[in-house]
């Protein structure tokens, strides 16, 4: 057996188990994805309510694993308000607005694209960021760029845009203060934030030169993508740590995650489809207003059935008397003759 044709088997086994498994594999990634996401929540707001529990965070999350992507949305806001209501209840407010307006303008047109926006504070925060833009850029649509950004502002400005809020505010003079504050507050210095900055610049140029290179119709069109954003992502921070100062990046992590997601969303493009380049076609016709070129690349699939061979066992002495009885019958018939 060939080695391309052992990983293809290899391949073939783990989808037909993913297919088979499928009904309990993708609720479970969303239980998980959710509970992270509210324990995330958790911690950051140190809420300590009534759904503050694990009872609690895992009935939620379950209820997360099944929904849909609009109620998603819609629990998620619900969700942020209740319990950055306990922290600070003019954050919470404010947040709630933010967020209502992000869905009304984004979420409510792009609800699948939206969810990312989740995925990537739960990203930041696991240390998994840069694996964020390349795995989106292969398998989602361009316009899941802009949930990515959001996220990634919404990680670094947050913590800023809580520091000009009391915790508390009782008093009708604290409340006047509290506004007055955030009427004044100095918002370009605060969406200046270099390492923001340079994040959402990164991303989105990583996103887009994968998103572009794996849309033309070129042999290993999306493995020469991660490649190439891999090597972007290199370059875009190596130059930012050069040229920029106490930016809180790790240029030797930056290398090694790198390419460690690219190495992840090679087998990920792999297990969706492996194409044929070799008996790959360009067919051109034309009709009465266009002249049309399309190019045709069969998909690699295995077509093999498990053979499945059947051993009858039986003892000398039986073989013996079967030799014997085949012998005195034909003596028999002899005698006729």
């Amino acid at each position: 057996m060939k080695y391309n044709e052992a990983l293809l088997i290899i391949r073939q086994n783990l989808i037909s188990a993913f297919k088979r498994y499928e009904y309990l594999l993708i609720p479970i990634f969303r239980f998980v994805l959710s509970f992270s996401a509210l324990r995330i929540l958790k911690s950051v707001t140190s809420y300590n309510g009534i759904l503050s529990g694990m009872i609690a965070l895992a009935a939620i999350a379950l209820v997360g694993a099944f929904a849909s992507a609009e109620c998603i949305e819609v629990c998620s806001i619900l969700l942020v308000t209740i319990f950055m209501f306990g922290f600070n209840p003019i954050m919470a407010v404010i947040l709630f607005l933010i967020l209502c307006v992000v869905y009304i303008l984004y979420g409510r047109l792009f609800p699948r694209e939206s969810l990312l926006i989740i995925v990537t504070l739960v990203a930041f925060y696991i240390k998994m960021e840069l694996a964020v833009p390349i795995i989106t850029a292969l398998f989602g649509s361009y316009v899941s760029i802009i949930a990515i950004i959001l996220g990634t502002v919404a990680w670094f400005i947050i913590p800023e845009f809580s520091s000009l809020v009391p915790m508390a505010v009782l008093e009708k003079n604290q409340l006047i203060d509290t506004f007055s504050k955030l009427f004044t507050a100095n918002y370009k210095e605060l969406m200046a934030n270099q390492t923001m900055m340079i994040m959402v610049i990164i991303f989105f140029t990583v996103f887009s030169v994968i998103y572009i290179i794996r849309k033309q119709a070129i042999d290993y069109g999306p493995y020469i993508a991660i490649g190439v954003g891999a090597i972007m992502s290199i370059i875009g921070f190596g130059m930012a740590s050069i040229f920029f100062e106490d930016i809180g990046i790790s240029l030797v992590s930056i290398v090694v995650e790198s390419i460690l997601f690219s190495l992840v969303a090679s087998v990920m493009q792999f297990l969706s489809v492996v194409l044929d380049y070799q008996r790959a076609e360009t067919v051109s016709f034309e009709d009465d207003d266009n002249y049309y070129y399309v190019k045709i690349v069969p998909k690699i699939k295995l077509n093999f059935r498990e053979k499945k061979v059947k051993k009858v066992y039986t003892s000398a002495n039986s073989m013996n008397h079967y030799d014997r009885s085949i012998l005195d019958d034909h003596d028999d018939f002899s005698n006729d003759l």
